[in-house]
């Protein structure tokens, strides 16, 4: 695509895709971009742009589409509603210009204005919500949407849920999901990422838990975690003799599902997508400083299942997370069982069930 501001001229359909700067706003946005962009043409021509802020702009260094930046600031509220209307304004004339089909938003603040000046304008929209509660963003724009797609079948705060749809959660892994294998060396495995929000639980809470439970069964573990705490989780498990690897980021990481006995994650839409799709089993403990609950209603989705085992933070999560660690160890068909649970519940086909929608509501392909 040229990157001259002529976008969208010539094409039979101009998608505009617009997503908040977070890795859980983003991901499942360039998932439905690549999608796009891989449709044969015989299925009808289209354009993609894809619009974010300046953290999300971290994240689509590899998509082809054009790719347009704008700044939220997020320093006061007073400076978030100049932003979010300086934004809007700037968005109005761009669509008004090049008027898309349809304008995909995906949460986040970053998402408002392309969404909302679409609106305005008489544009479709269709929203994503990837969490089992509607947050901020998408709540403000669900009353004008032509079409509200949720991950979770019964999501909190939905008001409209005749204009709704559930599509799941798409990941940039789900093609790995059927063909990732778990090797089977003896030595009980463990993944361990606390995301971006609340990460020092895991720093400072699970992982000496880890080392403990290691003074009594050979154990590997996987721990992702903020750069800041890197130091100290190496020397936690450096100090007990733990086999371990640590990083910040792992490019790799549905390789490392695949070698995980057990997940110890927080519950993020994204998380528990990944969880179902390798099959998993997992101890969550949900950020308890989510806004909208987000995450905890997220982990009651698989515990409900009974495919999850489901820690809160709290004075007592070391014991609990101990205890109930050394209860799987010594007794591996709990792991089997939520396993079973998860191999019913098929999340292989989320971004296509949404490419399916946004060719219906852009009508591409028809005449």
């Amino acid at each position: 695509m040229r990157n001259d501001g002529s976008c969208g001229r010539g094409a039979d359909r101009l998608i505009f895709i617009a997503a908040g700067g977070t890795g859980g706003h983003v991901f499942p946005a360039i998932c439905l971009a690549k999608a796009l962009e891989r449709r044969p043409p015989e299925s009808g021509s289209l354009t993609v742009v894809f619009c974010t802020d300046t953290r999300g702009a971290r994240y689509v260094s590899d998509l082809t589409c054009k790719v347009l930046k704008q700044k939220i600031s997020t320093t006061s509220r007073m400076a978030l509603y100049v932003s979010l209307i300086f934004n809007t304004i700037k968005s109005i004339v761009k669509l008004r210009k090049l008027r898309p089909s349809v304008v995909v938003g995906f949460g986040g603040y970053p998402s408002i204005p392309y969404v909302l000046a679409a609106q305005l304008l008489g544009i479709k929209t269709a929203i994503h919500e990837q969490n089992a509660v509607l947050g901020l963003a998408n709540r403000l724009l669900s009353y004008a949407a032509t079409v509200i797609m949720v991950s979770f079948p019964q999501t909190a705060k939905l008001r409209n849920s005749r204009r709704s749809t559930c599509v799941g959660n798409p990941s940039r892994f789900e093609e790995s999901y059927r063909t990732v294998k778990s090797p089977n060396n003896g030595t009980f495995t463990i993944l361990v990422f606390g995301g971006s929000q609340g990460s020092r639980v895991f720093a400072y809470d699970v992982a000496p838990v880890i080392c403990k439970v290691a003074h009594s069964f050979k154990m590997r573990v996987f721990h992702q975690c903020r750069p800041e705490h890197i130091d100290e989780v190496e020397r936690l498990y450096v100090a007990d003799n733990v086999d371990h690897t640590i990083s910040d980021f792992f490019d790799d990481i549905d390789l490392l599902y695949g070698q995980a006995d057990l997940v110890i994650s927080r519950a993020g839409a994204s998380s528990i997508f990944e969880i179902i799709g390798f099959r998993k089993p997992s101890i969550l403990i949900p950020f308890k400083g989510s806004i909208n609950g987000d995450q905890a209603a997220n982990a009651k989705f698989l515990l409900d299942r009974e495919a999850a085992f489901v820690l809160n933070e709290s004075d007592t999560l070391q014991r609990e997370l101990e205890e109930l660690i050394l209860a799987i160890i010594n007794d591996r068909s709990k792991l089997d069982a939520i396993a079973s649970v998860l191999q019913t519940m098929d999340v292989a086909d989320c971004t296509q069930r949404m490419v399916r929608v946004i060719e219906e509501v852009a009508e591409i392909g028809r005449a």
